[in-house]
């Protein structure tokens, strides 16, 4: 996402407006580059700037301009390694009152919601992934070896050739054991 392109201050809205609706928190993880690999801070920060004062125009709520510049800084240390994408998130939920109602509009509470909306994309995150691996552990374990994937079995059938004598190597050491047992019991037999 770049804001830099638009010059006044009513394109760069228009432009927020336009990718606010097409997001959503699933898109921001999947296709949206970090804020880190996005430039230099200064240009990154100035975007920020942005997407504030676009938030505090549509609520009606007021900051200073220094107080827009420290918490443009703020947010680019928070959320750095996510996307400016987040960051409209951010702003679009704290405005349709996810994060309660918006009384006040300060530095303070801002960074709060931040915190909220990363814990809530961390859950998106989380979801995705035990989506992912899903699949994977759809593998129907069987019984019985005949029971087992066709894959399973001839990849099994690859792996160990079959012997009329096979037996695991505990089973053979126990009976080699027992094996000698036996003879020395038979020895001691017969010297007694």
């Amino acid at each position: 996402m770049t804001l830099q392109k638009c010059t006044e201050t009513k394109q760069a809205f228009n432009a927020l407006v336009k990718i606010e609706k097409e997001l959503s928190i699933e898109k921001a993880i999947v296709e949206s580059p970090l804020i880190v690999a996005q430039g230099k801070k200064k240009s990154v920060v100035s975007e920020i700037i942005i997407i504030i004062e676009f938030f505090l125009n549509v609520t009606g709520k007021e900051l200073e301009e220094y107080q827009i510049q420290i918490l443009a800084g703020d947010l680019y240390e928070k959320f750095k390694t996510d996307a400016l994408e987040d960051i409209v998130l951010m702003f679009k939920m704290a405005r349709q009152g996810e994060f309660g109602k918006v009384y006040k509009c300060d530095t303070f509470e801002i960074m709060d919601w931040s915190n909220r909306y990363l814990e809530s994309k961390s859950a998106t995150r989380e979801r995705l992934l035990k989506k992912k691996k899903e699949p994977r552990t759809e593998v129907k374990a069987g019984k019985y070896f005949s029971e087992l994937p066709k894959e399973l079995q001839e990849k099994f059938a690859t792996m160990v050739s079959p012997k009329k004598d096979f037996l695991p190597r505990k089973a053979v050491d126990a009976l080699t054991r027992e094996k000698m047992h036996r003879e020395l019991d038979k020895k001691i037999k017969k010297e007694k």
